[in-house]
């Protein structure tokens, strides 16, 4: 086998030459293997323990002596999964940490922007528990989420809608603009939930929805699969669109 090819996965030469030794005799024990490598029998366990904690050995521990021999493409594959596993994990701590970093670091009187992507399979989850978040924002800044509507929506996740309404606080209330097509579900939820207030405006088609909930930017799709939907945690572009729809509300 190639030193080359097992340097690049990490080995010293000690290790290329244990693992050599393993691969020609394909099990034997510590003592063996110190003899054909010619280092002490300490050492060289240590080194045989550290290739099976890479994935490359495998020790037999119900031997008397232990033995050690080489791993077969599906223990491999094992370890390649959990250093996978391992990674993701890592990776996501790190995402974490840059965005607690940028907080942390940023001017304390600007925000730094926060955009996240939510796909089909989790928008009623996120829907649903992060809207206390938007709710606490929204009596910071105006108690209304202001912006457009697809009606869409309304068929896809009707349950949300009622759990929102049940559950928000009651200085909380809903000004939006929506396409002719929801005007009779629009009619039935504006008995039921009186908070939510819905212009029907003609001169308008929309595809998606925009809601402006405090600081808080949220693009919904629902008219076409993948539905998903984009949160933007941004107060000066949640301010400003804010701004824009309550000038829209006069004229629709």
């Amino acid at each position: 086998m190639d030193d080359k090819l097992l340097s690049s996965l990490g080995l010293n030469a000690k290790e290329i030459r244990l693992f050599k030794a393993v691969l020609r005799a394909r099990e034997a024990s510590p003592a063996q293997l110190a003899k054909s490598v010619g280092i002490k029998r300490t050492t060289c366990y240590s080194l045989a323990r550290g290739l099976v904690e890479k994935g490359l050995l495998l020790e037999n521990v119900s031997k008397r002596p232990r033995t050690f021999s080489l791993s077969q493409p599906a223990d491999i594959e094992h370890v390649l999964e959990v250093d996978r596993t391992r990674l993701a994990a890592r990776e996501k701590v790190l995402k974490k940490f840059t965005g607690e970093l940028s907080r942390a670091t940023a001017d304390e009187s600007y925000s730094v922007p926060q955009i996240r992507f939510v796909e089909e399979e989790k928008m009623e989850q996120f829907l649903d528990s992060q809207s206390f978040k938007w709710d606490e924002s929204m009596l910071k800044a105006d108690a209304t989420c202001w912006g457009f509507f697809d009606p869409s929506y309304l068929e896809v996740f009707p349950r949300v809608i009622d759990k929102y309404w049940k559950k928000t606080p009651k200085a909380i209330h809903l000004k939006m603009l929506s396409n002719s097509s929801g005007r009779v579900l629009e009619a039935k939820l504006a008995r039921k939930y009186p908070r939510r207030t819905i212009k029907i405006w003609d001169k308008a088609n929309f595809d998606s929805a925009i809601w402006v909930m405090g600081e808080y930017v949220l693009i919904v799709n629902t008219r076409r699969r993948p539905f998903y939907c984009t949160e933007i945690h941004d107060a000066t572009l949640a301010h400003d669109l804010r701004e824009v729809f309550k000038n829209l509300w006069v004229l629709a």
